[in-house]
């Protein structure tokens, strides 16, 4: 069962996105759930270039609600999920990168699991 984020970081998601999975042929046999451990690529980044980020998605439900099942397989192929930056020290880097609209992918290496919008940022430092 998963533990909601906010109440273990006593903070706000930094960001929320809408998200459709969308595996490659190399993954196709992945079972995105709650608590996969994806980074965070900016579309338009070279990952060889630009790097991944540590950004965890967590996922809500149609109420926006989090949801607690952690089995491989559950996840809504499409739907909402907060983002958590990981590295306090990125988060002023991702304010400036991130506003409502910014596209991106959950990745798993070099694999690509999702395709994300940004639609609300939350708890990031203005």
């Amino acid at each position: 069962m998963h533990s909601p984020y906010e109440d273990i970081q006593n903070r706000q998601p930094d960001f929320i996105v809408r998200y459709e999975i969308d595996l490659c042929d190399d993954i196709k046999n992945a079972k995105p759930h709650q608590d996969m451990r994806t980074d965070f690529l900016y579309h338009g980044d070279d990952p060889e270039v630009d790097g991944i980020y540590m950004i965890w998605p967590e996922l809500l439900d149609e109420n926006g609600q989090v949801i607690e099942d952690t089995t491989p397989g559950s996840a809504p192929l499409k739907g909402t999920a907060n983002m958590w930056i990981l590295s306090d020290e990125m988060r002023e880097f991702h304010r400036n990168r991130l506003k409502v609209g910014t596209k991106g992918y959950w990745v798993q290496g070099k694999y690509r699991v999702a395709n994300v919008i940004v639609i609300k940022l939350c708890g990031l430092p203005y």
